[in-house]
């Protein structure tokens, strides 16, 4: 049988792992490190907020940077809360994780939504994303989602490569057009549609069109 992993983000992301607002200044420490001194003079531990931003301080209130969080969280080269990605599946033969969409037209004037995600082809020979059959389906109001093809006159490499076959253990960035309806929110769900066993697996993920 064959072994899939499932990776889903939550959308309550800052409430999982509990951040906190501070008001304070960063302060450089002789070792390149930083810490968050608030106005009452002590530094701050734990996850904060700032200009938009989530960082983790320690237990000596130095920032975290480049690594895993105590609560399994990654943080970048600036300290900051890399978000996880809205969706993420892992099958036999290929792997994708949700990079971002856009909103646009179809070749017919229609309004149209194009989902992107990263494809890695895991399979023994060459493959496109059309012919490994990724279970990406869209719904909106409970309704599947028609595809769509976007206008000619618009170039969008990721559509493009969507038909462009990659040697195994490469990835290409794919992007996936469909009709909306409205802009209420879309729900997402990916699957491996030739696992055919009574339990296979799916993710389900819900984008608010911003």
């Amino acid at each position: 049988m064959r072994k899939v992993k499932l990776f889903v983000a939550t959308a309550l992301l800052t409430l999982s792992i509990g951040i906190t607002a501070f008001a304070g200044t960063w302060q450089a420490q002789e070792n390149g490190q930083w810490k968050y001194q608030n106005d009452d003079g002590s530094y701050a531990t734990g996850w904060i907020e700032d200009s938009g931003k989530n960082y983790y301080l320690d237990t000596n209130g130095i920032m975290l940077a480049n690594t895993t969080t105590p609560d399994g969280k990654q943080v970048g080269a600036d300290g900051s809360l890399i978000p996880a990605p809205l969706f993420e599946f892992d099958a036999e033969e290929w792997h994708i994780k949700y990079t971002g969409y856009e909103l646009s037209s179809d070749y017919e004037g229609k309004s149209c939504i194009i989902v992107y995600y990263d494809y890695t082809n895991k399979a023994t020979e060459p493959m496109s994303a059309m012919s490994a059959w990724i279970g990406l389906n869209a719904y909106q109001n409970g309704v599947q989602m028609k595809g769509t093809v976007i206008s000619s006159a618009d170039e969008n490499q990721s559509v493009e490569n969507e038909y462009k076959k990659i040697m195994p253990g490469y990835t290409l960035n794919i992007g996936d057009a469909f009709l909306l309806s409205d802009t209420s929110p879309i729900t997402f769900i990916v699957e491996d549609i030739f696992d055919w066993s009574d339990n296979a697996p799916s993710v389900t993920a819900i984008l608010n069109i911003e």
